[in-house]
């Protein structure tokens, strides 16, 4: 069989188990992210002649992540409104940043002791990854709901965000030098560069979106607008990586434009189909890394990994109660943990 026939393949089954796991997430109100990362993982383990069933090469798989991680973060920072600042979204930022700083500082000391892993930025950008809620995931759970905690809980999420994908990236940049040179080394002659990450990144980001945004304020197009959003943001995290900026930042600050600063016709409808084309990529994405996911269930890896979540969970009560202390009773803290 010719290979472009196999990868047609495979792309339609994962589409289809994908749309069957969204249909059963929304059926039974739990994350499509689990569903379809679980898909993955029996993928995983599923052989034929020795190979793994589905297969792509390393290059596809880091360019699809790489334009998943665009549109994701385009998609959600373009939700965040600066007039919509209200006092859910001031109490949702405080909990999203201290909640980051807390576990980030503990997590990943402990994540560091218990599974000795081979850098310290390593430990650290995964205690902020799992600092994160998936938007998608906490507006369909809590479709409907108008109460006070759950408007907090989907304000932070769309918040945290944007948030929690920038600040690995920029450890994984630091991680890059870290492997060259010291870590006074780091701080002294590094200062420039890491600045240049912020400077160039902001600002390909307003100036691809002052360009594209401008010209789409004036003409739209039912086919082509939708187009060029997708372009703008995949554009700016090239341009910015390119200039030896933070793609990840660039996007952001390009979804903070398109979300705030220009009246676009039909906004919504644009929001929407980068929405879709968005979750379709999700379904690649998170189908393949469960793909390549190998758990381990001996003893040295389960009781270590379950005092990690436990420290999770103990830190995000910590964090609630301190921070909400007289607004939530004792089982709403706990719901919010």
């Amino acid at each position: 069989m010719e290979p472009t026939l196999i990868y047609i393949i495979y792309f339609g089954i994962l589409l289809l188990l994908g749309l069957i796991s969204s249909i059963i997430s929304r059926k039974l109100k739990i994350p499509n992210l689990i569903l379809l990362i679980g898909i993955g993982m029996v993928f995983g383990y599923l052989r034929y002649d020795g190979k793994q069933i589905i297969q792509f090469s390393p290059i596809f798989l880091t360019s699809i992540a790489i334009i998943t991680l665009s549109m994701i973060v385009f998609d959600s920072s373009s939700k965040f409104r600066f007039k919509k600042f209200d006092s859910s979204t001031t109490s949702a930022f405080k909990l999203a940043s201290i909640f980051l700083i807390l576990n980030t500082l503990v997590l990943s000391f402990l994540t560091n002791y218990l599974f000795d892993v081979s850098s310290v930025f390593l430990a650290v950008a995964f205690a902020a990854v799992v600092s994160g809620t998936d938007p998608s995931a906490t507006l369909m759970i809590l479709s409907g709901a108008k109460t006070k905690l759950f408007e907090l809980l989907k304000v932070e999420a769309v918040l945290n965000t944007p948030l929690i994908v920038l600040i690995p990236f920029l450890l994984i940049d630091i991680m890059q030098e870290a492997a060259q040179t010291t870590a006074f080394s780091i701080l002294s002659s590094q200062a420039l560069p890491f600045a240049q990450q912020f400077v160039a990144g902001i600002g390909t980001g307003f100036l691809v979106a002052f360009i594209f945004f401008r010209f789409m304020k004036k003409y739209y197009s039912a086919t082509l607008s939708p187009l060029a959003v997708i372009t703008a943001a995949l554009l700016t995290y090239a341009l910015s990586e390119a200039l030896g900026g933070n793609g990840v930042l660039a996007v952001t600050t390009a979804g903070l434009v398109f979300g705030n600063l220009y009246h676009i016709k039909h906004k919504r409808k644009l929001q929407n189909f980068t929405e879709v084309f968005s979750e379709l990529l999700e379904i690649i994405v998170f189908i393949l890394i469960g793909s390549m996911i190998k758990i381990s269930w001996s003893l040295d890896f389960i009781i270590p990994a379950s005092v990690l979540f436990l420290a999770y969970l103990f830190i995000r009560f910590i964090t609630v109660s301190t921070l909400f202390f007289k607004d939530f009773d004792i089982k709403e803290k706990i719901y919010l943990t």
